[in-house]
């Protein structure tokens, strides 16, 4: 029997407006519901194959979470977020998640919940010291690729301010200028992999919407050449990248052509929920990409698991991240978003 120690880390430290706003609108309703660990967490059922135990969440600042108290909110502001980020404050957390894995969850199997995907970094080289980083491969689904430091990402907003007349951008926001590299859930992978954390040929990242065409190749703009290039170099150091629309287009024959890479003992699966995102579900953080079908997440994930059995790789560890506990579970039209209902699925197919 696997035993599968479940945790939270509801650390949510978004500068965009939009979720500023949001924090104070719920304040001010009254509105308050419990975070993605704690609605997951107790809907997890043991099978003949799978004990799941529950072991609490991580300690985040008060003003970090999705839904701070009223008297935390004067720290909820673009200026305090973007320096928390900006001085590598989530990296701190993803220290304090490998510690956590670590101290209380090895040699027993980690089960991550909750927000900010940099914590994945935690869980994933907790792991890589325990089993080596060339024996753990890493599989992930998501529609952004977790690569991008912010100098490159700004350059593609500065672009978009420049080009696009209906840009949601403004040219007078001084947070898209002279921005820090730091470590966050848009580049966490960067650095696991310039640091040697995990090997690139061990990196598998499914469903991604922000592929860059071949068309930028060739673009003028050197901003866009650069992104081009800087996205590509991923794979040419052997980090496995598969778009949504080329997947899509062949979908039996592109999982197989990944799956036959995997070459290691051990995986550890990593499911942002965006990959779904208004196509499944409407309760991921960042809803900017189309996302997969339902049935098509559950492909992918049911592909991994076949493989690793039949090809003895073993399981050692999985998380779901990026659910925004203000939008999950709730009412939109005449039907309710289905995020929890689908990472409760995610799980039970991963260990099952």
């Amino acid at each position: 029997m696997k035993n599968v120690k479940v945790f939270g880390l509801n650390l949510d430290p978004d500068e965009r407006q939009e979720s500023i706003f949001n924090k104070y609108s719920n304040i001010e309703s009254g509105f308050i519901n419990d975070d993605p660990y704690e609605v997951v967490s107790k809907k997890l059922n043991d099978t003949s194959e799978t004990k799941y135990t529950n072991i609490g969440k991580i300690q985040v600042e008060p003003w970090l979470i999705p839904n701070p108290k009223e008297e935390d909110m004067f720290m909820v502001g673009v200026d305090n977020l973007v320096a928390f980020i900006d001085a590598d404050g989530c990296r701190e957390y993803s220290c304090k998640v490998k510690e956590f894995v670590k101290d209380k969850v090895l040699p027993d199997v980690p089960l991550m919940i909750g927000v900010d995907h940099s914590g994945t970094g935690g869980c994933i080289e907790a792991l890589a010291e325990k089993y080596g980083k060339g024996n753990l491969s890493v599989v992930m689904l998501d529609s952004h690729f977790d690569g991008i430091i912010p100098t490159q990402r700004l350059k593609l907003i500065q672009h978009d301010i420049d080009y696009n007349p209906n840009t949601k951008f403004s040219k007078d926001d001084p947070y898209l200028y002279n921005r820090i590299d730091s470590y966050n859930a848009d580049s966490f992978l960067y650095f696991l992999l310039s640091e040697k954390k995990i090997l690139a040929k061990n990196l598998f990242v499914l469903g991604v919407s922000d592929y860059p065409p071949n068309s930028a190749k060739d673009a003028r703009d050197p901003r866009i050449k650069e992104y081009f290039e800087f996205y590509k170099k991923f794979e040419d150091d052997g980090v496995t990248i598969l778009p949504k629309n080329r997947l899509k287009a062949n979908f039996e024959m592109s999982l197989k052509k990944v799956f036959e890479k995997i070459k290691t003992p051990y995986v550890y699966i990593s499911v942002d929920i965006d990959i779904g995102s208004r196509q499944a579900l409407n309760g991921a953080r960042f809803l900017d990409y189309l996302g997969l079908e339902e049935s098509e997440i559950y492909r992918i994930l049911d592909g991994i698991v076949k493989y690793s059995k039949e090809k003895r790789i073993e399981i050692v560890g999985a998380d779901v991240m990026e659910i925004d506990q203000s939008k999950a579970g709730q009412k939109f039209g005449k039907n309710y978003d289905k995020t929890y209902d689908i990472t409760l699925e995610v799980i039970k197919r991963i260990f099952r």
